[in-house]
């Protein structure tokens, strides 16, 4: 690796040539690797699109884990997208690795996208 084993450098013109040229352009590419990665890319996770949630209602959603990582239960949600005015939450009913529970205790009813992730 680049940082690891460095060139030797004799003198302040080969430290710079080094600083500049091999380093710098590690660096970009790196640095462009990480701005393509998005949520999905640095979690295990499932999406689960315009999902209809009425108000006052539970709803059981299959866990998307199921089958790829088989027994595991998502840690964590986030709402992505969401039409109608609701508080969605976490239902009352625990997590299984096979179902997982969105409730929306509002007056309103909702339509959510919503990534669950491990």
């Amino acid at each position: 690796m680049i940082l690891k084993n460095p060139p030797r450098m004799t003198n302040r013109e080969s430290v710079s040539k080094y600083i500049e040229t091999d380093l710098w352009t590690w660096l970009k590419s790196i640095s462009t690797a990480f701005l393509k990665l998005n949520f999905q890319d640095n979690f295990q996770s499932f999406t689960i699109p315009n999902l209809s949630i009425p108000a006052g209602q539970e709803v059981a959603i299959p866990n998307g884990f199921q089958g790829k990582f088989t027994g595991l239960i998502p840690n964590g949600r986030i709402i992505s997208r969401q039409t109608g005015d609701a508080n969605i939450i976490d239902g009352p009913t625990p997590w299984t690795s096979s179902i997982v529970y969105l409730q929306n205790p509002s007056i309103n009813d909702a339509v959510v996208t919503v990534i669950f992730f491990y």
